[in-house]
């Protein structure tokens, strides 16, 4: 008869080899996690989109996965990354979108179409102070494109009124960059009236039809409503 001693021993034993072959089953399933699962961090669950036709859902899915692909090849992808953050966008996960926008402007500092999405992102999650820092860096970087100055002065306008009067300023920057820019005058034409600025707001108006002839009836318009 095996004594008391000894069928304690092989207790032991017979729950250690138990546990040994528990981990050892732990690591190879962990070891075998396909590609592109578990561990991929862009996975994105279309069934969960709501409001978007079908056609745009499928168009969505192909550049999901195409983005993949490039984000196989290359983690740092600018393209691979810029799709997973806009299908986010589309999908209504502001946050995620968010969060791969910063990561696209860290890898790529120098861009502005990241941070220009990036702000767009901030007005949706009602984020005003940072959706400012990421349109004054679009005007950094893209100091040409019109849209940057315009999308700044609404959020100013809109969302932080105690920056109202950086308003004329930020047009005026844009004009330097972009003389005779015709949104960047009518909107900076249209900021004077709107504040009641008579004076500065028919130098401006008169500047666009100056420059822009062919709009004189229309600003002419606008120019009357002050009479």
């Amino acid at each position: 008869m095996i004594s008391k001693n000894l069928k304690i021993i092989l207790i032991i034993l017979v729950i250690i080899v138990l546990f040994g072959v528990g981990i050892l089953y732990f690591l190879i399933d962990k070891t075998n996690i396909p590609d592109g699962e578990e561990e991929f961090p862009y996975l994105i669950d279309f069934s969960k989109a709501n409001n978007i036709q079908e056609a745009q859902l499928e168009r969505l899915k192909q550049d999901y996965e195409l983005a993949v692909e490039k984000y196989k090849e290359n983690p740092n992808s600018f393209n691979a990354l810029m799709s997973f953050a806009f299908i986010y966008y589309q999908l209504g996960d502001y946050e995620k979108a968010r969060d791969v926008y910063i990561k696209v402007g860290e890898i790529s500092p120098k861009n502005y179409t990241s941070f220009w999405n990036l702000g767009n992102v901030y007005l949706k999650l009602e984020d005003y102070p940072n959706a400012e820092i990421a349109y004054l860096k679009t005007i950094e970087n893209g100091p040409d494109q019109p849209r940057h100055y315009i999308a700044l002065a609404e959020l100013y306008w809109y969302y932080l009124p105690e920056k109202k009067e950086q308003i004329p300023d930020l047009y005026k920057k844009g004009l330097e960059a972009l003389p005779k820019d015709y949104g960047l005058l009518v909107n900076l034409a249209t900021y004077y009236k709107e504040t009641g600025d008579k004076k500065n707001s028919l130098k401006y108006f008169q500047e666009i039809i100056k420059n822009y002839p062919d709009y004189k009836e229309e600003i002419q318009e606008e120019i009357d409503t002050f009479k």
